[in-house]
Formats: structure tokens, sequence, C-alpha cells
């Protein structure tokens, strides 16, 4: 990182800097003693090539997590080519995402077999998703530029741990969900962002986790963003979304099983009626907020209420269709799963928990997160021996 060093030699433009070549250095030094590193490193630091150089150097297994799938993509695609070049280093290197952002083979080829869309753009954008799913290496959907990332269409061609039938899926051979993983877990390298580290942490909890184990180096870009994040996946939430498409998924499977249909059709509407309803009572509440008083509302625990008797039906409908197929099978599986969540909407948060709601446009979430994620972070860095590089533009400690 010198002048005249390696990076100066391959990268154009390439500016030694003192306070790059110190972040390094200290990489370094806690890589070696499997320690922990808090580093701000501002705007002109060059702070990515100063981890990437050290962390490419110390031939451990690495695992590079980023704020956003933006920066995810950037440092893969670009910054991690140049610097593996220049220090002529062959690593295997994996970029993972979260499922939804990979093409589901069976909820495409389902979508393409119901015919319910919305409009002809829906159409139009199935034809070009269907065309190019058959020419994609990794089913990343951003590698789509025709069909924007946040078009209606993706979440019906996409899957989500909720719908996902995993190793009963027909396609599973040719999920690029599994092959990504399968790619992350042969690395060196694996680039990741934080929402897919994090909710790999809080399965790995229950022994479960597939990306964490092995890893030797752990370097958290932009973590800043991590205590809000770490809420989030430490604790517990349900969304209305959740339950909207877990009706559509019902009422669609059961369009390809005979004489499921009409076991689901008296309960699905309602329950959508009820979302909607439910959605319309918070409508003038500030977008986020403490849950337990806004779910004390008249009109919202009315709502609520009816809402728990509709999902009772829905679940006495599934099972009595659940053995028609796989597809229904999981779904009934997901329903229990969401029941088991529903406490949250009318209970007491958790001991040493705080309740609370977010809105967007068209959906509710609530969420009951632990006061303190410091706990289970600390439990995951001590029972596995690693290096943790924790940097961004804006870092403070105690405050």
């Amino acid at each position: 990182m010198a002048a005249g060093g390696a990076l100066a030699l391959a990268i154009d433009g390439f500016e030694p800097r003192d306070v790059q070549q110190r972040m390094a250095d200290a990489v370094t030094e806690a890589i070696n003693d499997d320690a922990e590193l808090v580093v701000e490193a501002g705007t002109g630091t060059g702070k990515t090539f100063a981890y990437l150089v050290p962390t490419i150097l110390s031939g451990r297994r690495i695992i590079v997590s980023t704020g956003t799938k933006a920066l995810q993509d950037q440092l893969f695609h670009r910054d991690l080519p140049r610097v593996r070049r220049a220090l002529g280093r062959s690593l295997k290197t994996a970029l993972l995402k979260g499922r939804a952002n990979y093409l589901c083979w069976y909820r495409l080829e389902q979508t393409r077999s119901d015919g319910f869309l919305a409009s002809r753009r829906d159409a139009d954008q199935l034809v070009q998703i269907n065309a190019w799913a058959h020419r994609s290496q990794h089913g990343d959907i951003s590698e789509l530029d025709s069909v924007t990332e946040d078009a209606a269409l993706w979440p019906r061609v996409t899957s989500t741990a909720d719908n996902c039938l995993g190793a009963e899926c027909p396609f599973f051979q040719d999920c690029f969900v599994v092959k990504a993983r399968r790619a992350a877990q042969e690395a060196d390298l694996v680039v990741v962002n934080h929402h897919l580290l994090f909710a790999d942490l809080a399965i790995k909890r229950e022994g479960f986790g597939e990306i964490l184990p092995g890893a030797e180096v752990f370097v958290l870009d932009e973590a800043h963003q991590i205590p809000e994040l770490a809420g989030q996946f430490f604790g517990e939430s349900i969304n209305t979304r959740q339950w909207q498409e877990l009706v559509t998924d019902a009422l669609r499977e059961s369009a390809g099983a005979a004489g499921t249909r009409a076991a689901l059709q008296p309960v699905g509407p309602g329950i959508e009626h009820l979302l909607r309803e439910l959605r319309l009572a918070v409508d003038q509440a500030p977008r986020r907020g403490a849950w337990p008083p806004l779910r004390d509302q008249p009109r919202v625990a009315e709502v609520l209420q009816a809402l728990g008797g509709a999902v009772e039906a829905l679940i006495a409908a599934l099972n009595t269709v659940a053995e028609a197929s796989e597809g229904l099978r999981s779904i009934t599986d997901r329903a229990e799963i969401l029941r088991k969540r529903f406490g949250l909407y009318l209970e007491a948060a958790p001991e040493d928990h705080v309740l609370w709601y977010e809105l967007t446009e068209r959906s509710l979430t609530v969420t009951a997160t632990p006061l303190d994620v410091a706990v289970p972070l600390r439990e995951f860095r001590q029972r596995q021996r690693a290096a943790w590089i924790f940097t961004s533009a804006t870092l403070s400690v105690g405050g």
C-alpha cells in the first residue's frame, strides 16, 4: 500500500495514504490476535482497501458484510477484483444475498400457469423475467435492468423463508438460492450484507446458520447500522404482508389441487378484508411508535379480535386440505408459525423487550425488540474464535 507497492503498480491513480496504511496495520494486528477492532474511517481514508488487503493476505476464511446491497455489489464486482489482481492472490470468492434477491423457479412456474396478473405491464414483465431466467447463471434479480427491483411482480417469482419448499421443491436441484449458498460455503471470502449476516447469526443461535461456520475474520463495513439491525433480528416480529402473502399463496396453490379451492375460498377473502381494515384503522398514527397505546384504540382492538377469529378459521380450513399437495402442506406449516406470533398483536411485551410498530404504505409490522442486543452478539463472538473488524465513516463508542 506504499508508494511503489503492489496496489500503486496495479491500480491507476492509487495514492499512498498514511491513515490508510495505519488502518491496514491495525486490521492485520487484530487478525493475528483474533481480536476486535473498531475503526472510524472518514471519507478519503480508503477503508475498503485498508481492510481488503490484510484480510486477503491473512489466508483465512473471511466474511465481509456491507450495509447496503449497492455497496455489496460495488465491493464484489469492482473493489475486490482490483485488490485480488494487484496482490496476485487466487482465492475463491462468493457474493451472497437474501433469498428474495433470487428468482424462484417454482413460483415462476406457478405465476406463469395461474394467469392471475394485474395488468398488461405485469404480463410483459413476466415474459422478460422468464426469458432472462433461462439464460441467467445466478438468478440475481438485479441482473435484469428492464424490470426494476421494486416491480410488483418480483415477490410473486421470488421466495421467502416462509414460503420456500426447501428440499421438497421439485426445482431444488436447479435452485439459485441453493447454488449461491453452496458457492458461499466453498469460498475463501464471502461478501454479504448486514441483513443476511444477522439473519444467519440469529439462526446460528439455534444451530442452523449456513454461512458463518468456519469464518475466521468478520469485517462489518458501515457498522453504524448494526445496533438497529441487530435489534430487529434478535427480536420477533409479525407483518400484515406475511398474512396477505399466505392467503394469496394458499389460493394460488389450491387452484392446482382438486377439491381444495372450495375449502379455502370462504375464509381467504375475509382475512384480506380485515388486513385492509387494520391498515386503515392505524392510518393516522405516526410511522413508528409504541404498539400498546395504538393496539388499545377501540377500532384497532375490534379489528384485531375479528382477525384472530378469521386466522383460526383459515388454519382449520388449511388443515383439511394440507395433504393435497406439498405446497399446501408448507403453507399450513407457515400458518401455524404465524399463529404463534399473532400474540404480538394482543399481548404484553416479553420481559426485557420493547413492543413497537412500523407503518409503510401497505403494511403494519409489530416487533418485540430486546432492550440489550449486546448479550447475543457477545455470546456468538465468544463461541467462535475469529477477528472482528467494525468500520464506518461515523462511529462512536459509549454514546
